[in-house]
């Protein structure tokens, strides 16, 4: 008898259970539709869902006693049980949720705009945004005519999808469904690729979106039509629509076509894509996005402080059709353009709140950091961008800014931590070589690198690079006497790009211009390591020295998958930097001075004589003279192009940047901006004057004429 009353008790325990997880769940569903419908935070279902759950075992002894209980008859197991219970479950979800928003999506958000005034925007939170890898998209026939498309569709793709900030999308060149997984599972529930081909005009693209986790199709369409721009908006929708955007969510930001802010010319997006600025901007001379590349490109790499300025300022003329987010890198990238750093990284912090996960805007405030030497900040703010989004981008550029503030131990931790969710990634162990040499742990820097050897044999490229900085660190210690001879500022002889060495903390750091900083490796006496394995690509710098030692400039070694590629790189003073601003002036007595003063002190800088025989040529040349030697060699030389602007003689080759060149005899000139280079100008045979180029060899250290690359041309009829 009293086994069936048992019985029943649990028949009716597991009844009223039934009711409780009914009511709860139709609670949970009214509360997500109230949490969409005003915008606040769907961790609150998660957190709620918990409590339900957690109860469970106090709900259970309740229902099966509520006789009793209802009673207020408590045995001792309950009176420990039930608060236990409370406890225990008030500790999980603190732990769970202890961290995360629990208040609205949105937040508002303050900015300057483009007539200086300050304007508002609500914006979605990016913990609450959903990360989109995007990859590239495979031809389903070889047509050589369309191969640009595999990444144009990509790059198309994120540009339309980055109006809605809703979406955090990134661009991967991974390939196959393992490697696109591997990346993508970490932080996302989706990725997006697919496949296109193109008959007789007719563009047929399949987009298909899959789950991160394991790759599977969720959602695939087919596309098909002539207008190739207009395929893309749509695919954009399609997108949006199947990755858990509600109508609403898709509402909230302006959609613009590609069209109306990229270019309506598919010729121009063409070659936009591929690289080739110059024909770009021919096809649309209004084409804002490509004027901006481009001169983020010349900005990045120092390529010309003319070309920077007269690019971006093109970018800013044409940027009132672009999405808000662009108009504001112009706006960013002009005041960096004009050194203006304290306006950029207030500009770029207050854009910052509004897009955080924009690459574009983090490189800048990580120049802008590099230039004023703001390492601490450079570190906060790569652990914040980390820790708001977990992405791989964001992880490499943490890795590096806890190098630079010299946070080894973190880092391995971090890593390993890494390793035990990717066990399969056999890339994540290599990335604690550099924080163990930097440490100073070469036991385990020399486990970590025959391990790397063994996983990766294709790596054989730079592998030996980092079997000579552990071979010498094995004997040498690192110690700031060792690091503080490497101190300065170095010019790339190619262009205006500079090295920039300091001590801080007892620790070598380097500024590469418009770039960032980074923790060089000690791996010579005279030999620094820069990067590692994460990027694929080594730069091993070697100091130059004369016959007492001392440093006069570098040789960088790039290894790669390719052979090495060689660059030299100058040591540049105040003493040089002031007699170049006063060339650049027309100064020619406080010039002349200068860079006698400039050859005393770096006897072994070629490039100072050179501009002191132009002082020497000037001032013995009438300025009349020199007007005609000019006008003789103005004009088209097929790519190449020369003209006159306020007397003086400049240069620019489609594509490439502005110079302004210098006469160091009649028919010879220089330029500041490119110390290896001289253009110089002949007759041939035929009578046809010809522009021919020479090129320096630091090895041997004679100029030699450069016939190779399309670079012997003739004047246009």
């Amino acid at each position: 008898m009293e086994e069936q009353s048992s019985k029943q008790k649990w028949i009716k325990t597991l009844k009223f259970l039934a009711a409780y997880l009914v009511a709860a769940w139709t609670f949970l569903q009214f509360i997500d539709w109230v949490l969409n419908r005003y915008d606040i935070s769907p961790n609150w279902v998660d957190l709620l869902l918990w409590v339900f759950v957690g109860v469970i075992p106090s709900v259970l002894i309740y229902f099966y006693n509520q006789d009793r209980i209802n009673d207020g008859i408590l045995k001792l197991r309950e009176k420990i049980i039930f608060p236990l219970n409370l406890i225990l479950l008030a500790v999980i979800t603190y732990l769970g949720f202890g961290n995360s928003d629990l208040g609205a999506t949105t937040k508002e958000i303050s900015y300057t705009n483009d007539a200086g005034n300050l304007a508002t925007q609500v914006i979605t939170k990016e913990e609450f945004r959903v990360g989109l890898p995007i990859y590239a998209f495979e031809a389903k026939t070889q047509d050589t005519a369309f191969s640009w498309l595999q990444d144009g569709i990509q790059e198309l793709l994120y540009q339309d999808l980055s109006q809605d900030k809703s979406i955090s999308p990134y661009m991967s060149d991974s390939e196959g469904i393992v490697n696109k997984v591997a990346e993508a599972r970490i932080f996302n529930e989706y990725y997006l690729d697919g496949t296109y081909e193109v008959t007789d005009s007719v563009f047929k693209i399949i987009p298909t979106i899959r789950n991160a986790k394991n790759g599977k199709i969720l959602k695939q369409q087919t596309f098909e039509g002539k207008d190739l721009l207009n395929l893309l908006d749509d695919i954009s929708i399609f997108t949006k629509s199947n990755i858990g955007l509600t109508e609403n969510m898709r509402d909230f930001y302006i959609d613009l076509n590609l069209k109306d802010f990229y270019s309506n010319s598919l010729e121009a997006v063409k070659y936009n894509i591929e690289g080739d600025y110059q024909k770009a901007q021919e096809a649309d001379s209004t084409f804002a996005i490509s004027y901006f590349e481009n001169a983020f490109r010349f900005i990045r790499y120092s390529f010309g402080e003319e070309s920077e300025k007269e690019l971006i300022n093109k970018a800013y003329k044409y940027s009132n059709k672009l999405p808000l987010q662009k108009q504001l890198q112009i706006r960013i990238l002009r005041h960096i353009a004009y050194e203006e750093w304290e306006i950029a990284e207030k500009l770029i912090k207050l854009q910052l709140e509004i897009d955080p996960s924009n690459e574009t805007y983090n490189q800048l405030l990580y120049a802008v950091y590099g230039e004023t030497k703001q390492t601490r900040a450079f570190a906060k703010h790569a652990q914040d961008r980390f820790d708001k989004n977990k992405s791989i981008d964001n992880g490499t550029n943490l890795i590096n800014a806890s190098l630079v503030s010299g946070n080894y131990d973190e880092i391995i931790s971090a890593i390993k931590g890494l390793e035990l969710i990717q066990p399969d990634n056999p890339d994540l162990f290599t990335f604690k070589l550099r924080p163990q040499l930097l440490k100073g742990d070469i036991k385990a820097a020399k486990k970590t690198q025959e391990r790397t050897k063994l996983m990766h044999p294709q790596w054989k490229n730079f592998t030996p690079v980092f079997d000579s900085v552990i071979d010498y660190l094995s004997e040498n210690k690192i110690t700031v006497d060792k690091l503080e001879k490497f101190v300065g500022k170095y010019r790339y002889q190619g262009s205006e790009q500079t090295y920039d060495y300091w001590i801080e903390d007892d620790r070598l750091l380097t500024y590469v211009s418009n770039q960032q900083i980074y923790a060089p490796i000690l791996a010579g006496d005279y030999k620094v390591i820069l990067s590692g394995y994460i990027t694929r690509n080594i730069n091993h710098i070697e100091f130059l020295t004369d016959s007492i030692k001392t440093i006069y400039g570098t040789k960088n070694i790039n290894y790669s998958y390719k052979d090495p590629s060689y660059f030299y790189y100058w040591l540049y003073d105040k003493s040089i930097e002031d007699a170049e601003n006063a060339l650049k002036n027309n100064e020619l007595d406080k010039a002349e001075l200068l860079y006698k003063q400039a050859i005393d002190k770096h006897p072994n800088h070629f490039f100072l004589k050179l501009a002191l025989q132009h002082i020497t040529y000037v001032k013995s040349t009438s300025e009349k003279e020199l007007i005609q030697q000019y006008q003789n060699v103005s004009g088209n030389y097929s790519a190449r192009r020369f003209w006159i602007e306020n007397n003086q003689l400049y240069y620019e080759r489609q594509g490439a940047t502005k110079l302004r060149l210098y006469p160091i005899s009649e028919n010879r000139y220089i330029s500041l901006a490119r110390y290896s280079t001289q253009y110089t100008f002949e007759e041939t045979e035929s009578g046809k004057l010809a522009s021919a180029v020479y090129t320096y060899n630091n090895e041997t250290k004679t100029w030699s004429k450069d016939m190779e690359n399309n670079n012997y041309l003739l004047k246009d009829d």
